[in-house]
């Protein structure tokens, strides 16, 4: 993920119809002391951009954590796997911290198989990053 800013292009239209049309979602929403970005449905090729535009958003917001709620997630293949390993480079950059919540088996089968454990923070659900950024554990 770059800083900078471009023009949509034609493809970034026609993935973005293809993300509505595969029924992904993701809202970014502030909670007690993290943004939280909250995905659900695919992330895949046709959703990619998306997610990763949300995750741009949470990582640039003022509070220092950002926690990736992954719990509605219904499969995750290769692309939405590099958008966290990008968040995860650029929350170190922006000094943040950046929880991965996994929140279902589909999930962590994906980050698991990869060895991304190893690199990413991984919680098992909002709460518990919430309490990690609050010193509740």
């Amino acid at each position: 993920m770059s800083t900078d800013r471009r023009a949509p292009t034609r493809r970034d239209n026609i993935v973005t119809e293809q993300a509505k049309r595969a029924n992904f979602d993701c809202v970014v929403e502030q909670q007690e002391h993290a943004v939280v970005v909250s995905a659900s449905g695919a992330i895949d090729l046709a959703t990619q951009t998306t997610f990763a535009e949300k995750v741009h958003e949470a990582l640039h917001r003022q509070p220092t954590s950002v926690v990736i709620d992954l719990a509605g997630v219904t499969f995750l293949a290769s692309p939405g796997l590099a958008v966290l390993v990008e968040a995860q480079e650029k929350a170190m950059r922006l000094r943040k911290k950046l929880h991965i919540a996994v929140g279902s088996a589909a999930v962590k089968r994906s980050i698991d198989v990869t060895g991304l454990g190893q690199i990413l923070s991984l919680v098992p659900d909002v709460g518990a990053a919430l309490r990690l950024e609050s010193g509740a554990l």
